[in-house]
């Protein structure tokens, strides 16, 4: 079961300024490429009537939310050495050393596995 901490923190990546620009950047490019694919002739001939109106826009939906899916588990990753894009309780997996990180804080190494930290929210 998911804690209300994870979904929060998810929310909160998930519709940050740069997730959400970058997802709708890609959905228009690809968005717009397999429309063009998919209904290019009745969209270049100006045939409106006959346009799938509901295909149009899961064109452009499915690229936003995959783009938008990958970049927020990126960033719940909390790999040592970058910085954190939200302030949260971390645990390490392996041994687990709890942690309080804060927004742009550098994500440290844990002090019991070093390098090999695999951090988790809390």
């Amino acid at each position: 079961m998911i804690s209300w901490q994870y979904f929060k923190v998810y929310c909160t990546i998930a519709t940050s300024k740069s997730i959400v620009m970058r997802a709708f950047n890609i959905s228009l490019i690809i968005g717009t490429t397999l429309n063009l694919i998919n209904q290019g002739d009745m969209i270049l001939s100006l045939n409106f009537i006959d346009l799938n109106i509901g295909k149009v826009l899961l064109t452009y939906s499915v690229p936003y939310i995959v783009t938008t899916y990958t970049a927020t588990a990126l960033k719940l990753e909390f790999q040592i050495g970058t910085k954190a894009s939200v302030e949260a309780d971390l645990v390490c997996r392996k041994c687990k050393t709890q942690i309080h990180i804060k927004e742009n804080e550098l994500i440290p190494e844990c002090q019991v596995c070093g390098i090999k930290t695999k951090w988790r929210l809390k």
